[in-house]
């Protein structure tokens, strides 16, 4: 299995789930295409699909005549036929529909909780640049909050390819698995009022449920194992008739009952059987360990051995089972639930859960990939799917919100108690261990939709997500008090960064991670703690010059370039081979001498040059404020 289909494959959002197999033979290729592809694999048309897991009896196979609808284009006039709409190439069959309609009103609309922002460093915005200029993404917007920095905000490509409306933080996206995030904050809320216990057995809730009841194992689970993966319920995605609607039937609605029947002996009638066989069989056992996975790794040689870890594997099921147990007790609907418990509360005026195509996202989401069950190109070129109906998703993925409504939420959770009080937030706070990853670096899981990554820059918490045609990032690295919002509009885990040491050496694949590894490294090497401090008021002038000095950042440089002047904007922007309007010296240490006037406001910038230039040859350093006496 090459690696970017493993990373696909593990990444804990809503597309994660075990390697399914398809049950119906590969269609030939249209002999008319001839766009050139831009994927960088290409499925052979020829090919035969990949093996069953679970193979459909011969006596149940589906005729050929009723194979599951594809995508139907809109009928227009012969003289006027659709040009730019891509090709289908892929398994199973699909046809790229004309892209959703967008209201020029809607996309004006600035989000509520925008807060003033400097653009990123030009260091950071080139990563942006160059996924957009190769093809990797559309677009992207990232917002980098941190003491040092502020909120610096990076903006690239475009929101609609159609109308060409540029990327910016107030525009709606689907947030895929970051939905889990506010499911769970909703659901400890409920545990903080007393209408849910986290020990309690999910029947408990659910027991008059027969779908429910007809899970392997559920009768063993509490809540708290829905909470942190550690059910082994099977990811309903793994069902062909879940997991492909996207690619054959994107408007198709599901109930969340439907998607349950995925992994459920009592839930789906034999009639509905189009592809595979349910129930989608259990992970593992209720209750089963493994053992740690760094000791087998690592330390092997060392006894003793540390205690079995809890059996853990991503399941969106998990969360469709928490959303139907918040109904339950609260006797609203999910989507009633989150926004009293969540949105209300945390001031996300910009944010909803959606529950059907009519209240689309004013980012378009574009893929040239397949669904879940199929990592595989089928477009030529990207695909406007921002239509794709969202109850595939339920409690696991529907939400839609903006980069400034997640960076408020972000808040809530993080930095005040405005949703947890202190005890609650230890419980959330509980990890599990398991082998899962971002790209290859290790992380672990929470009660309650809670990532902790290790990265080798700082330790986070947050969560990912994916939807069709969309991506994103929430992550608090909470040693470095700094905030980390990314939205993508496509999934498609194909960005490429080349081996420019000004970018990073951040490996290809989940675009996503790509640039979280490119830009949060130059954050956190950046040098910190400023004298005379952030917006000093009365730095202290002697024989014309004021004395300053930083701390280094996680980098120690051979040097570092100080510039300073009157211009916020000419300081921000200064470079050694361009500064006009600024003055700049290069110093051995972390200490300078600053020529300065009296009674002047005066903004000024450190630069470490990096010793060894193959890793990184410069981190920009933030903009500081003083003003002289």
């Amino acid at each position: 299995m090459n690696t970017r289909f493993r990373n696909r494959l593990r990444h804990p959002v809503l597309v994660t789930l075990p390697l399914i197999a398809l049950g119906v033979a590969a269609p030939p290729a249209p002999a008319q295409h001839t766009v050139p592809l831009r994927q960088l694999k290409q499925i052979p048309a020829a090919a035969p699909p990949p093996t069953l897991t679970a193979a459909m009896p011969a006596q149940e196979a589906a005729p050929a005549q009723e194979a599951a609808p594809t995508r139907q284009l809109k009928q227009v006039p012969a003289v006027a036929p659709p040009p730019t709409l891509p090709t289908p190439i892929g398994y199973p069959p699909a046809v790229c529909q004309p892209p959703p309609p967008t209201s020029a009103k809607a996309l004006l609309r600035r989000s509520s909780n925008a807060i003033p922002y400097s653009p990123f460093p030009a260091t950071w915005q080139k990563t942006i640049d160059t996924l957009v200029a190769n093809g990797g993404i559309p677009g992207a917007v990232i917002i980098v909050r941190s003491p040092d920095w502020g909120i610096r905000v990076g903006v690239g490509g475009v929101a609609n390819l159609a109308t060409k409306q540029p990327m910016s933080p107030d525009l709606h996206f689907r947030v895929g698995s970051v939905s889990k995030a506010f499911l769970a904050q909703a659901i400890l809320r409920l545990e903080q009022q007393g209408k849910i216990q986290l020990t309690a057995p999910v029947l408990t809730y659910l027991g008059d449920n027969a779908t429910v009841k007809g899970i392997p194992g559920i009768g063993s689970l509490t809540v708290s194992n829905l909470l942190q993966m550690t059910s082994g319920v099977a990811n309903y995605l793994g069902w062909d008739n879940v997991g492909f609607s996207p690619q054959i039937t994107p408007q198709r609605s599901f109930k969340p009952e439907e998607l349950i029947a995925a992994v459920s002996t009592t839930g789906v009638p034999k009639d509905q059987k189009p592809y595979g066989v349910p129930p989608v069989a259990p992970t593992f056992a209720p209750g089963a360990t493994y053992p740690n996975p760094y000791w087998i790794s690592v330390f092997a040689s060392a006894p003793p051995a540390p205690p079995q870890y809890p059996a853990w594997d991503y399941s969106n099921t998990n969360y469709i089972l928490l959303g139907l147990i918040a109904e339950k007790v609260t006797g609203l609907s999910a989507e009633e639930v989150i926004k009293r418990e969540v949105f209300d509360v945390a001031g996300l005026k910009d944010t909803y859960f959606a529950t059907d195509t009519k209240n689309l996202p004013t980012m378009h989401g574009y893929t040239k990939w397949g669904s879940v069950p199929y990592p595989a190109q089928v477009y030529s070129d990207w695909c406007d799917v921002t239509d794709t109906n969202p109850t595939y998703a339920w409690t696991a993925g529907a939400i839609v919100s903006t980069p400034w409504d997640l960076l408020k939420f972000e808040d809530a959770m993080f930095r005040t108690d405005t949703l947890l009080n202190q005890g609650t937030k230890n419980k959330w706070y509980t990890f599990v261990s398991a082998d899962i990853h971002i790209g290859w670096q290790p992380m672990q899981y929470g009660v309650g939709g809670l990532m902790q990554p290790e990265r080798s820059y700082g330790t986070a918490r947050g969560h990912g997500g994916a939807f069709p045609g969309y991506k994103t990032l929430l992550y608090y690295f909470y040693d470095q008090q700094t905030s980390f919002v990314l939205a993508t509009n496509t999934w498609d885990d194909t960005c490429v960064l080349p081996r420019d040491p000004a970018i990073s050496t951040a490996e290809a694949g989940q675009c996503e991670a790509v640039m979280l590894d490119a830009i949060m490294p130059q954050v956190s090497s950046a040098v910190t703690t400023p004298s005379p401090e952030r917006d000093a008021k009365a730095a202290r002038v002697e024989g014309g010059k004021v004395a300053v000095k930083w701390q280094a950042g996680r980098i120690y440089g051979k040097s570092y370039d100080v510039y300073w002047g009157t211009d916020q904007a000419a300081v921000d922007s200064a470079s050694a081979e361009h500064h006009p309007g600024t003055e700049r010296s290069t110093v051995s240490g972390v200490s300078a001498e600053l020529a300065v006037k009296p009674n002047t406001t005066y903004y000024w910038r450190v630069d470490t040059v990096a010793p060894d230039e193959k890793i990184m040859p410069l981190v920009i350093g933030p903009t500081w404020k003083f003003q002289t006496n």
